[in-house]
């Protein structure tokens, strides 16, 4: 192959569009695209395009003497050849380890020369160059390092800067297909009254759900004070059975649903709640309020407050506690937290998690009730009223692979 034919760094980043496609999006299965985070993305595809330039460090080099045996041809009877003995020198420079050191040279710079480029040797992490013992033919080498390998840097240091916006909306435009097919597959699908298809190796059978009435209490109304909603504990906790229950289909099928986002969890949720539960005499609908959380609305109350997150260790589970109770308010006693854990050591997460419940500053000592393997609950102190408690239970799913 010719000089002429080989690309350059140039045409490398003004062709990174095609690569991403080829390279990347095309080999990426659409479920995993439509899943994945956008920027965490991009950023994956940056550091997988963008190139390292290649150091060297002449302060570093040295230099070894040796006789070296060569072919001439004869000046008087020619065409034949004699070998002779001349001096020269090795010259040994380090450069900085490369990963992609094979490719990185068979790009050219944006400008080379004509007469091409010189068969570069290296031993590991060395440069070897052997030239005439001479120092202008140690000058002449050292000089065409620098141009070839200044010129490559160059070229990838001003390509790597502009490698994020030049990716970003071949990654948009790809992202914005597939949730334009994925939305219009679901519309379709939300008209058809079929069941769900399930992988016949499913961990788990699905469980039936049946439909909900749920009872909320209104107190009788008094002379000038409107009514206050509250809700029963026992229908507190057939909600909280019934999200458990519905929550559980999520381990049948892990792989689905380990790939989505709290949110698009709690949206299954609010879904299916909404659709089994049959008010009484009230309106009660579920609906979010905030990043992730669940709120059962009674009439102008909010009776029961819902959190949805992927277990993640003792701290956040702390913080998730205080950030389930910083949407209570004086009127709500209940709290759930649904944690999702994708590790294989469910065990050892509900035990962290109930250290992180009992060594909480508002939890009220002695209080914390198992109710099974996965589940849990414990009082605490109302963040509103010192004098009030909120029960809070605590459902964990598996959706560990």
């Amino acid at each position: 192959m010719s000089i002429w034919d080989r690309a350059t760094f140039q045409t490398y980043y003004q062709s990174i569009d095609r690569i991403v496609n080829k390279e990347f999006l095309d080999k990426e299965s659409p479920d995993t695209l439509l899943r994945v985070e956008f920027e965490k993305y991009l950023d994956y595809l940056v550091s997988r395009c963008e190139w390292q330039p290649l150091e060297w460090d002449e302060n570093l080099m040295t230099v070894e003497q040796f006789t070296a045996t060569i072919e001439r041809r004869s000046e008087w009877d020619a065409p034949r050849t004699y070998r002779t003995e001349i001096q020269q020198f090795r010259l040994r420079i380090p450069v900085s380890p490369h990963p992609q050191r094979d490719d990185y040279l068979k790009l050219l710079p944006s400008v080379f020369g004509l007469s091409g480029e010189p068969e570069w040797n290296f031993q590991g992490d060395i440069l070897v160059i052997e030239v005439d013992a001479t120092e202008a033919a140690v000058k002449r080498a050292l000089e065409e390092v620098r141009t070839s390998f200044g010129r490559r840097n160059k070229d990838i240091e001003e390509g790597n800067k502009t490698l994020r916006d030049r990716i970003r909306p071949v990654w948009e435009a790809r992202r914005r297909r597939l949730e334009q097919q994925y939305k219009a597959a679901k519309d379709e699908l939300d008209k058809l009254n079929i069941t769900l298809y399930r992988e016949k190796d499913a961990r788990a059978k699905p469980v039936e759900i049946k439909p909900r009435d749920l009872r909320t209490v209104i107190e009788k109304p008094m002379p000038r004070a409107k009514s206050e909603p509250y809700l029963r504990r026992e229908d507190a906790i057939g909600l909280v059975d019934f999200v458990e229950q519905y929550a559980r289909q999520f381990e049948v099928t892990p792989k689905t649903y380990s790939k989505m986002e709290e949110e698009e969890l709690r949206d299954l949720i609010i879904g299916m709640m909404n659709t089994n539960y049959r008010g009484a005499a009230t309106a009660e609908t579920f609906n979010k309020l905030g990043k992730t959380d669940i709120r059962l609305q009674v009439d102008a109350g909010n009776v029961l407050i819902c959190e949805c997150k992927f277990w993640d260790g003792a701290k956040a589970y702390s913080e998730a506690i205080e950030q389930l109770f910083g949407y209570l308010t004086w009127r709500e006693s209940y709290g759930l937290l649904v944690v999702f854990c994708t590790r294989k050591d469910m065990t050892a997460a509900i035990a962290q998690a109930k250290k992180a419940a009992e060594t909480h500053g508002s939890y009220t000592s002695g209080s914390l009730a198992k109710s099974s393997e996965s589940r849990f609950s414990s009082r605490h102190r109302h963040p509103q009223d010192p004098a009030k408690s909120v029960e809070t239970f605590h459902v964990f799913i598996d959706l560990s692979v």
